[in-house]
């Protein structure tokens, strides 16, 4: 592809829009001589269109985004460096806040190149002025972003230099100077209101910025900086001006569909991505995130100790009580965290986040920052919890664990006793445990009924060895050998020999394998596979299955 057509972006406006205000409704609750409408914009920057119905403007009391913004082109999307922090470029696009996620996901793994997640964590919490502890800023840099790389993870937060956002760039900047030699870079997603993007016509250019240059500024509202440390930038537009919530729906949206799309970070066979909130502190309109997110169902992680909801929340998850004698409870605690608060939908809302609280995890400064994977595969098992014991419910889970190299989290939360494993349950995630060197999980899953000659059979050593690096030895003399076959099959055609005439990639036979292994170690091999030729389903006998995986496991070495 060349790089004409790499950066033409043409297409960008045709697919994704901008909001602008159609209806002028003055807001009352503002003094001043300029008049500003309800959507934050003054009067004189209206178009004119939206300046036509005065009457009917004037009987409508309420502006709304839905009923009075029009949806146009986009014209701020491509690239962007930011002046005077290095030469690195991020990614943004100005969007409706209506916007159909799927197209989003597509425009950030296809045309921006960047990886699918294996997880999503979707932080959340503090806004404003708020002013993190240090031993939160540890569990972000230590924690979190150090488990994001591990994981593959992206990260979504307001990408701002303001509240929790400014606080995980700053955990992002400071993993990576640590980590400068590393080839996996965190993935940090900012998904924040256009209307509160400090110098935001920078950012305009209807043909699209390569890249627009935008000099950050420390600013304390109404509008804020994009934070430098973030790769991607979705800018969502409700038509409004200096108002913050603009972008909350979207990137809920975004967050389902993503949780719904398929990753393979479980190695044989695809796994759904996992996504989960993490509230740290939070004012009280954060209940609603937390619990729209157990609705959904999408696991929440609260950080106790933070402050506001997350505490709140934490306290009351923390008592034992039934749930006939639990709203009492409810109401004294958000009593005590928000007294000036409207209560009475609080308290409803929180009622059904306990109702789910096998979706809700909480976690603490006491629970230590090295290894925060450990902490984000216990909240998901036990969001499985919720809706079943049937062992089938947990298998993304535990392919994670297998991914993730997390034994010791598999036998504390998936192999306790409670969860009965078939043998036909651990047959996939054994064999990922076998292609990607991972001998204790094997032992783990023949400990817990998986009968090693019932699962190799002929079909599964040949899956196996055809799994073997292209870059071996094993693989070039299993190349040559196969090669060989197909050219002998053309002129013996009396003689049966098993090819594949719709060979995709390296599928080996054991015919192959017995021939390399025979040309390695002469006769003392003689016995192994070739009496299997033309017979691929049957299991392989006790002394060759062991032989079968010693080879393979010898051939890892080649």
């Amino acid at each position: 592809m060349s790089s004409n057509v790499q950066k033409d972006q043409s297409w960008i406006p045709k697919l994704f829009k901008k909001k602008t205000c159609t209806t002028f409704i003055e807001d009352a609750t503002k003094d001043g001589s300029t008049q500003l409408c309800q959507c934050g914009i003054p009067k004189i920057n209206h178009v004119s269109v939206a300046m036509e119905d005065n009457f009917g403007a004037a009987i409508v009391s309420t502006w709304t985004s839905a009923e009075h913004t029009t949806e146009e082109p986009t014209d701020a999307y491509g690239d962007v460096e930011f002046v005077g922090a290095g030469k690195k470029h991020s990614k943004f696009i100005r969007l409706s806040n209506d916007t159909d996620p799927a197209v989003v996901y597509n425009l950030i793994t296809h045309h921006w190149k960047i990886p699918p997640p294996n997880l999503v964590v979707s932080v959340v919490g503090g806004d404003g002025d708020f002013k993190m502890k240090t031993w939160l800023k540890d569990i972000l840099r230590k924690g979190l972003v150090k488990a994001a790389q591990s994981t593959g993870a992206w990260i979504m937060t307001g990408g701002m230099q303001v509240g929790i956002g400014k606080y995980v760039g700053e955990a992002v900047r400071d993993h990576a100077t640590a980590n400068s030699n590393s080839r996996t870079k965190v993935v940090a997603m900012g998904i924040a209101p256009w209307g509160i993007v400090h110098n935001s016509q920078s950012l305009v250019n209807p043909k699209g910025s390569t890249p627009a240059k935008y000099y950050m500024e420390a600013v304390d509202g109404p509008t804020y900086s994009l934070d430098n440390n973030y790769s991607v930038f979705l800018l969502a537009d409700d038509g409004t001006n200096e108002k913050m919530g603009g972008e909350t729906s979207f990137r809920f949206r975004l967050e389902e569909h993503i949780s719904r799309q398929k990753t393979g970070v479980g190695g044989k066979g695809s796994i759904e991505i996992p996504v989960l909130c993490m509230l740290i502190a939070g004012e009280s309109k954060m209940l609603e995130r937390v619990y729209k997110a157990t609705q959904s169902p999408i696991p929440c992680l609260l950080v106790a100790g933070s402050g506001g909801v997350a505490d709140c929340l934490a306290e009351i998850l923390d008592e034992s009580l039934t749930m006939e004698s639990i709203r009492s409870l409810i109401e004294h605690k958000l009593k005590h965290h928000f007294p000036s608060e409207d209560l009475r939908k609080m308290v409803d809302k929180v009622e059904k986040i306990v109702e789910n609280r096998e979706l809700v995890t909480v976690y603490s400064n006491n629970d230590g920052t090295e290894d925060f994977e450990t902490v984000i595969l216990k909240a998901l098992v036990k969001a499985c919890k919720k809706q079943s014991s049937d062992a089938t419910e947990y298998l993304d889970e535990l392919k994670l664990a297998v991914a993730w190299n997390r034994e010791d989290i598999a036998k504390t939360e998936l192999f306790h006793g409670e969860i009965h494993w078939r043998a036909s349950d651990l047959e996939d995630t054994m064999t990922d445990a076998l292609v990607n060197d991972k001998p204790s999980f094997v032992k783990l899953f023949v400990d817990n009924g998986l009968n090693i000659v019932d699962y190799l059979s002929y079909g599964q050593l040949e899956e196996l060895y055809s799994s073997v690096m292209e870059n071996t030895i094993l693989c070039h003399l299993l190349q040559r050998k196969h090669e060989e076959r197909r050219e002998s099959n053309k002129t013996h055609t009396s003689e049966y020999i098993p090819v594949d005439n719709h060979i995709k990639g390296r599928e080996y036979k054991l015919y192959d394998v017995a021939k390399v292994l025979k040309e390695l170690l002469g006769d003392v091999c003689t016995p192994f596979y070739t009496h299997v030729i033309g017979n691929t389903k049957g299991s392989v006998s006790r002394r060759n299955s062991s032989v079968g995986i010693f080879w393979f496991g010898l051939s890892k070495l080649c």
